[in-house]
C-alpha cells in the first residue's frame, strides 16, 4: 500500500495540534478506519517512510514530537517531576536530552525507544498520600513544583533509584522555597525520610 497524498497532507497538518503524538484513536479518525486491524494496515506506509514511528503500544510519534506531552498521553495520571523539573527551574544542570521523568500512582514503568525514553516512577501502596505539589499547566500537562520535584527525587533515591546528577552536591537547594518545602515534608510519615531530607538540605550525609 502506497502513501495516500490526501491522508499525508491531513496528517502533516495535524502534527502541530497533536504535538507530534498520535494514539490509535487519533489515527482511526484520520484513516476513517473502523477496526484496529484496518488502522494498522493503513499505517504501514507511514511507518515504512518514517513519517510516523511506533513509540509504545498504541502510541505513534512524528519526527518532531513533544516528549512531555507523550508522557501525559501514555499515562494521564502522571506529572513531570524529578530532574525534568529541577533542570527546567535551573536547580540542576542538563539531564539526558531525550529522557522525560514523571511520577505516577502505581508501578514504575520505563518506556524506551530509539527516539528516547519516558520514565514513570510510581508511588506504590498508599501512593495517593504522596499526590500533592502537582499542577496542570495551560499546556495540559501536569508538573510538580520545584519543591515537590526535589522531594520526589530524594524519595526515590532513598529507594535505590539513581539519577544523572548528584543529589548531595548538584542541586541548588538554596533556591527552593524553604517554607513550602518544610510544609510538604511534614506530610511524609516516615521519620527516617524526613531526617534524610534535612541532611541533604544542610549538606551532610
Amino acid at each position: 500500500m502506497n502513501l495516500n497524498p490526501k491522508i499525508l497532507f491531513s496528517l502533516q497538518s495535524l502534527i502541530p495540534k497533536h504535538r507530534g503524538v498520535f494514539t490509535i484513536s487519533d489515527l482511526s479518525n484520520l484513516f476513517l478506519a473502523k477496526t484496529e486491524v484496518d488502522v494498522q494496515q493503513k499505517l504501514k506506509p507511514f511507518l515504512k517512510e518514517k513519517i510516523l514511528n511506533r513509540f509504545y503500544r498504541g502510541i505513534y510519534v512524528a519526527q518532531d514530537f513533544d516528549r512531555e506531552w507523550l508522557s501525559q498521553q501514555i499515562c494521564s495520571e502522571s506529572a513531570i517531576s524529578f530532574g525534568s523539573v529541577l533542570a527546567k527551574e535551573g536547580l540542576v544542570g542538563a539531564i539526558p536530552q531525550k529522557t522525560v521523568y514523571a511520577v505516577k500512582i502505581g508501578k514504575t514503568r520505563i518506556y524506551k525507544s530509539p527516539l528516547g525514553q519516558v520514565v514513570h516512577l510510581g508511588f506504590a501502596g498508599s501512593g495517593r498520600e504522596m499526590w500533592f505539589g502537582y499542577k496542570m499547566e495551560t499546556n495540559g500537562i501536569w508538573y510538580a513544583d520545584a519543591e515537590k520535584a526535589f522531594l520526589d527525587t530524594l524519595y526515590f533515591y532513598q529507594k535505590g533509584r539513581k539519577f544523572s546528577f548528584n543529589i548531595y552536591s548538584d542541586i541548588q537547594v538554596d533556591r527552593l522555597n524553604q517554607k513550602k518545602l518544610q510544609l510538604y515534608l511534614g506530610r511524609y510519615k516516615n521519620p527516617k525520610f524526613r531526617t534524610f531530607v534535612q541532611g541533604v538540605l544542610h549538606g551532610y550525609r
